[in-house]
């Protein structure tokens, strides 16, 4: 129907598109929710001090691609989320802050989920580098100051809550069913 007889029918026929248009931004919306959803896992930090585990929800970064990428280009990272990186075997890692506009704290963890080190309050766009003291599988990138918020250190260990994440290979604790 040409625009001018849209025009000179009133606005009638606008009440469809925009329930249309509504629907499709819903349906959108529900999409990204459940991507969304199924990229966190449930972790916990144990504190050796305090006796007790904290919860954090991360992000994995499994692939080469993802870990290349990390929290790179991120303005806001909210308290007690992160990011998991994930290696097949332990080995000597080291990170560093390009292209990341936001301080981290950088903990290692070896295979079996026992702390290795923990780089504190790193400079954000930075290129130094920040190496693990021994050798680490797996690396959580938490915002600056977590680490000893919850008192993160020697003692510490890395347990993932969620027991599908069993199938990546996470499985040196058992999860909480």
């Amino acid at each position: 129907m040409p625009i001018l007889n849209k025009i000179s029918m009133g606005n009638d026929w606008i009440y469809p598109v925009i329930r249309a248009y509504l629907f499709s931004l819903l349906l959108l919306l529900i999409g990204t929710t459940q991507i969304f959803a199924n990229d966190y896992t449930r972790l916990a930090v144990y504190d050796p001090v305090g006796g007790q585990w904290h919860d954090i929800l991360a992000e994995l970064a499994e692939t080469p691609e993802e870990r290349q990428i990390g929290l790179m280009h991120r303005q806001y990272l909210a308290d007690n989320h992160g990011m998991l990186f994930i290696y097949d075997r332990e080995k000597p890692l080291s990170f560093w802050m390009k292209n990341t506009y936001i301080s981290l704290d950088i903990i290692y963890f070896s295979g079996n989920g026992d702390w290795v080190s923990t780089a504190q309050d790193t400079i954000p766009q930075s290129l130094t580098t920040y190496p693990s003291l021994a050798p680490a599988q797996f690396v959580l990138e938490l915002p600056a100051g977590h680490a000893s918020r919850l008192n993160i250190g020697a003692g510490s260990k890395l347990m993932i809550k969620d027991c599908n994440m069993l199938k990546s290979g996470l499985d040196f604790i058992p999860c909480y069913r």
